[in-house]
């Protein structure tokens, strides 16, 4: 296997990682209720603040996690 095709199986796997990173956050953030959202806040979880944040704008953070999928697809 040459340089080239080495290169460019690389970037697909890169291409396949990002495109499965977007998919499942979008699955994530969007199914997830806001109880169970509140319970992780009083819970104190690690990153349940910045996901609070994150969904106080559905509209914008599910349009950013469309693009960014767009993009590497």
């Amino acid at each position: 296997m040459d340089l080239s095709t080495t290169i460019l199986l690389a970037l697909f796997c890169l291409l396949l990682c990002l495109s499965a990173f977007f998919s499942a956050s979008e699955t994530a953030l969007m199914s997830l209720s806001k109880i169970r959202l509140i319970h992780m806040l009083e819970e104190k979880v690690r990153g349940a603040s910045v996901i609070n944040l994150l969904r106080e704008d559905p509209n914008k953070l599910l349009g950013t996690i469309l693009v960014g999928n767009n993009l590497v697809n």
